[in-house]
């Protein structure tokens, strides 16, 4: 049952990468002052991917006692190994970091790596400490 979850919160997981990397690449496409070959959709995705994971932990820490332990296992296996892993995008990260250095451009690829880490773990702070200001 796990892997089922999983699998499910997975495919909704990359579906919403996708979908999300559409939007994103379309609005910058049409944008003037930013460089059209930096990865865009992908930098996106792991930032807000990573607040998002730092405002689910927030609350499944927060109501874990709420659950009794299956049903608490099944819900942040769905959420963190699932829907999360198939969000977050850094295999897609490191390709394109990849294919930025191996096209030269070494100045973006890494204002690429050092923002999407950056911005990652400070979203994923600044996501589980809004929660927990707004539901403690």
């Amino acid at each position: 049952m796990n892997l089922l979850l999983i699998a499910i919160g997975g495919a909704l997981g990359s579906v919403a990468r996708y979908l999300s990397c559409e939007v994103i690449i379309f609005y910058f496409s049409r944008a003037q002052n930013f460089p059209q070959s930096f990865p865009w959709g992908t930098f996106f995705v792991n930032v807000f991917g990573s607040m998002l994971a730092g405002i689910l932990y927030y609350f499944v820490i927060k109501n874990f006692d709420n659950f009794d332990p299956p049903m608490g296992k099944i819900f942040k296996n769905f959420l963190f190994a699932g829907f999360l892993g198939g969000f977050t995008t850094f295999s897609a990260f490191s390709l394109d970091f990849f294919r930025l250095t191996t096209a030269g451009q070494y100045s973006q690829a890494i204002a690429y790596a050092v923002a999407s880490v950056t911005l990652s773990i400070l979203a994923l702070f600044f996501g589980f400490y809004s929660m927990k200001l707004i539901f403690s």
